[in-house]
């Protein structure tokens, strides 16, 4: 798989979508329009939380705080802003040096991760969905003042993205492309290429997987989402599970609960009209 490959599949999907959207009817958005690219604003609030192990290595958990706004833009265009807060517990410290005794190591350290990112996307309900986003975020450490971040010296750490992606609807199931770039301060910048497929075997769950190269290292994903109609269609919980594969392969468990405000529709109807 390579970036190459990704990019020629996300432009024809982009291509695509142009077309379909310039030879459409130019009617106006109302609310409940089924060729909306998002039927009415929309919010939700959520609890993150993942546990990553890498063989004969680092270890850590980590807890936070997810929201997320989308708003519609005229008839075929949406933008969303979002934002997390979290802190990681790195049980072992491959990350930081002390910078008195490279050689010391300790037993535990805690990060303090700040995130915002803003997308705008155009979308055909009935065909798929492109988008584009930036983001910046933060990193600060809490393991004392000797120690530091390689690439600045300090004991926190700016990034930011570009990510690109585009989705195409296939009755039950959608198909997706996104490359994404990160920047670290004073550091590389890291290129990642993700292939995902979707299927919702009812209208209330959502089995994907996803596979790719993040950062010149292979890495599959497998994930479940599941939007009970018993807790009113407001309420979504997902799992997952990746896999880094390296020399020491990195593991990951992601699970998530998202309140959605206001929207009580099914999960299916959620991804291709309100997010």
């Amino acid at each position: 798989m390579t970036s190459r490959q990704v990019c020629i599949g996300a432009s024809l999907l982009a291509l695509h979508l142009a077309n379909v959207a310039t030879a459409a009817d130019q009617e106006p958005f109302v609310r409940g329009n089924p060729r909306g690219a998002v039927q009415a604003t929309n919010f939700s609030l959520g609890l993150v939380a993942s546990d990553s192990d890498t063989k004969d290595s680092t270890s850590n958990g980590t807890f936070g705080l997810s929201g997320l706004a989308t708003l519609p833009v005229g008839n075929i265009f949406g933008v969303s802003l979002g934002g997390t807060v979290s802190r990681t517990t790195a049980r072992t410290s491959d990350v930081l040096f002390d910078v008195t005794s490279e050689q010391s190591s300790r037993p535990s350290c805690r990060f303090n991760n700040t995130d915002a990112v803003a997308s705008v996307f155009a979308r055909r309900p009935t065909l798929g969905r492109v988008s584009a986003s930036y983001g910046k975020g933060k990193v600060s450490s809490s393991c004392g003042d000797e120690s530091v971040f390689v690439s600045t010296g300090d004991d926190s750490l700016g990034t930011s993205f570009y990510r690109v992606g585009a989705e195409a609807y296939l009755w039950d199931f959608t198909l997706g492309a996104v490359h994404t770039s990160t920047e670290l301060e004073d550091g590389p910048k890291l290129e990642s290429d993700i292939l995902s497929a979707s299927w919702y075997p009812i209208d209330s769950v959502k089995l994907t997987l996803s596979g790719g190269d993040l950062y010149d290292q292979d890495t599959y994903s497998f994930d479940i989402e599941h939007q009970p109609e018993f807790m009113g269609n407001s309420l979504g919980v997902a799992l997952g599970y990746s896999v880094v594969d390296r020399e020491q392969k990195i593991g990951t468990i992601n699970f998530s609960v998202v309140y959605h405000f206001g929207t009580k529709v099914e999960l299916k109807t959620r991804d291709r009209h309100y997010r």
